[in-house]
C-alpha cells in the first residue's frame, strides 16, 4: 500500500484524493486505500445532500490530521465520490506519515 500516491505537494500545503462512501453504517477517515485509483477511501455515515458529507469528510480528514477544520478544503467533486481536498500549511510527507498512522 503507497497512500503517497494520493498525497501530492501544493503550494499551500498538499492535496489529498479520496473515494467516498456516503450512508456507511460507521464512520471512518480514512477507511482504506485504494491502489487502483490511488486513492484514500472514506466511510462516511451522513448522505450527500446539502453538503453534509463533504462537512464531514473534512471534519474527519482533520480529526484524522490533528489540524483545524479551517485547513481543510474541498477542492474538486463538491457532488462527486472522487474528491481532491486541500490540507493547508502540512507537508505531504506528515499527511502520509498521519494517514499511515491511521491505517495501521
Amino acid at each position: 500500500m503507497d497512500i503517497s500516491e494520493a498525497v501530492r505537494p501544493h503550494p499551500l500545503g498538499c492535496t489529498v484524493s479520496f473515494e467516498v462512501v456516503p450512508g456507511s453504517s460507521r464512520l471512518a477517515v480514512p477507511s482504506g486505500y485504494n491502489m487502483w485509483r490511488r486513492s484514500v477511501e472514506a466511510h462516511l455515515t451522513e448522505e450527500p445532500s446539502r453538503g453534509r458529507a463533504n462537512r464531514q469528510l473534512t471534519l474527519g480528514l482533520a480529526m484524522a490530521l490533528g489540524v483545524s477544520e479551517a485547513q481543510i478544503e474541498v477542492l474538486t467533486g463538491q457532488k462527486s465520490s472522487r474528491k481532491l481536498l486541500l490540507v493547508k500549511g502540512m507537508a505531504a510527507g506528515e499527511v502520509v506519515g498521519s494517514l499511515m498512522q491511521k491505517l495501521g
